[in-house]
């Protein structure tokens, strides 16, 4: 029989050490995500600056989703303050970004429309050329919020603190070290891809009714949001989720271009009768131009919503989430798979 307390020599040391190594393996593999996405996020920044390139805020906008979505996984690798200012210039930036990126999908929109048009209602196409101006005159009032926005990131060294924790924790790795991290909270994980799984399903009714505007739009975000996370665990399920993620990116596309339409029906349906309230009345050039989008958008909406019906019944059908349910619960199939926490 052992000595009175003999069971626990070195217990308390070898569990720190353990749970030591659990960080570092953890952070060391948050480290590698968050350093692609980021490089991503930050080659992007000049060209947003310049606002000639509205695909520079495409991808700069899908960075800092990516980091959004990253950067709560891995919020243990940082200091609570230093975690809490990212998140903070991160999330500022990518609600202006959206707001730019909205503007710039509506003026694209509108470009096709006349340089597409052949012929017919010249009045028509006379208000969308009024609408292009106004809301290329939306986009460029736009640009000195979006450009102080990059300047606060760099005033208060957001980017640059992301970019020292994530060396810290680089540095932490072997320079031949490209194995999965050994000890990773895999159950937490598992349980993160359900929690969405969960959100994103619980839409299903909503897919029957074409009228479901706002359901729609909070489908997408919970779509873009699995996508996203699954991202962050691709490399960790040795790519497995790739192509669920490119499903889901498919899904997450169509509902943005409902969104999208949805945006126009609503601020056009509003000018509209705001115009005809008044006194005044609207434009009679700009209001057959508004008609004519009005109507456009209407006529798209209902072709991506059957397209939103078809996508849904292939991605039940095949047993998409039920597959990523298995997978995510089997575990990683990797090397170190056995070394990999229950947490």
């Amino acid at each position: 029989m052992p000595r009175s307390g003999s069971w626990h020599t070195g217990g308390a040391g070898s569990m720190a050490r353990k749970a030591d190594e659990s960080k570092t393996q953890f952070c060391r593999y948050g480290a590698r995500y968050l350093s692609r996405v980021c490089s991503e996020f930050r080659a992007e920044m000049d060209g947003v600056r310049e606002g000639r390139d509205p695909e520079a805020v495409h991808r700069m906008r899908v960075a800092s989703r990516r980091l959004r979505a990253g950067l709560p996984v891995f919020s243990r690798c940082f200091p609570p303050k230093t975690y809490q200012k990212i998140s903070r210039g991160i999330r500022r930036i990518t609600r202006d970004l959206g707001d730019a990126r909205d503007l710039d999908v509506q003026i694209r929109y509108l470009e096709d429309i006349l340089s597409n048009h052949k012929g017919g209602d010249d009045q028509a196409m006379e208000g969308c050329l009024a609408l292009l101006s106004g809301t290329r005159g939306r986009r460029e009032a736009l640009q000195p919020k979006v450009v102080a926005d990059c300047a606060r990131l760099d005033q208060k060294g957001v980017i640059a603190l992301l970019e020292q924790r994530i060396g810290v924790w680089k540095k932490a790795s072997r320079p031949s070290d490209t194995s999965l991290p050994g000890q990773f909270p895999i159950r937490k994980a598992q349980r993160a891809i359900e929690r969405r799984i969960k959100k994103l399903t619980s839409y299903a009714p909503m897919v029957q009714d074409p009228g479901a505007m706002e359901a729609h739009h909070a489908m997408r975000i919970a779509a873009k949001r699995l996508r996203y996370l699954l991202e962050v665990y691709t490399s960790l399920y040795n790519k497995e989720f790739k192509p669920i993620v490119r499903r889901l990116k498919t899904l997450q596309e169509i509902l943005g271009n409902i969104h999208d339409c949805d945006v126009w029906i609503m601020e056009l349906q509003e000018a509209l009768e705001n115009g005809q309230g008044n006194a005044g009345g609207l434009d009679p050039v700009l209001e057959k131009g508004m008609a004519f989008v009005l109507i456009d958008r209407r006529r798209a909406r209902n072709e991506y919503y059957l397209l939103l019906k078809e996508e849904w019944d292939i991605i039940t059908a095949s047993g998409l989430f039920r597959d990523l349910q298995g997978i995510a619960r089997a575990g990683p199939r990797s090397q170190g798979t056995r070394s990999f926490t229950r947490q």
